[in-house]
């Protein structure tokens, strides 16, 4: 659990860093570089860090990426807008199902806040896919960890199986030696 907290924290804190760059008149101008430079970044972390480190480095700066280029192509008009449903689906794959629904909600204030006052009404409803995907997301997630832990546990099961096959062969030889 504690795992979790820390990564959804993580999260939010890449959530609020990519909104304040956003909310910044200067830096917004920037920031298709800055999605170059995280791109970059995730490339070479890709080389430098463990598997399982690199999962939450990936995740995070694709939920940055993916902010960013929404952002800077129209925001809630973008037509990269999609990009943000399947960062949910990632999510709750690489990391642990619960960050779906905790990013889903950050995703939500982000584009509220961001939101330009000139969007209609209908507009507004691309949002209303966050609580919709969700669900999705996390019970694919749950799906997806459940699965490995089971495969996990096949394979720890059948080493388990060699050894008692090995150890029972030796016995009987021994045995066999014996008679």
């Amino acid at each position: 659990m504690k795992k979790t907290a820390l990564h959804i924290l993580i999260m939010g804190i890449s959530v609020a860093l990519i909104f304040l760059w956003v909310a910044s008149a200067e830096l917004s101008y920037y920031s298709l570089q800055l999605t170059a430079i995280l791109l970059l970044t995730l490339i070479i972390t890709h080389r430098i860090l463990k598997p399982s480190s690199f999962k939450l480095a990936e995740s995070t700066i694709s939920t940055m990426a993916v902010l960013l280029i929404t952002n800077a192509t129209g925001g809630l008009t973008s037509p990269l807008f999609f990009l943000n449903y399947f960062i949910l689906f990632e999510l709750s794959l690489l990391l642990e199902p619960l960050i779906a629904i905790a990013v889903s909600v950050l995703f939500l204030l982000f584009y509220f806040l961001t939101a330009e006052v000139g969007y209609g009404t209908l507009t507004y409803l691309e949002l209303l896919a966050f609580p919709l995907i969700t669900p999705f997301a996390y019970f694919f997630g749950s799906f997806y960890f459940k699965s490995t832990n089971q495969k996990r546990e096949i394979r720890t099961l059948s080493k388990k199986v060699e050894v008692l096959e090995e150890k029972l062969v030796s016995e009987e030889m021994s045995h066999l030696k014996r008679s």
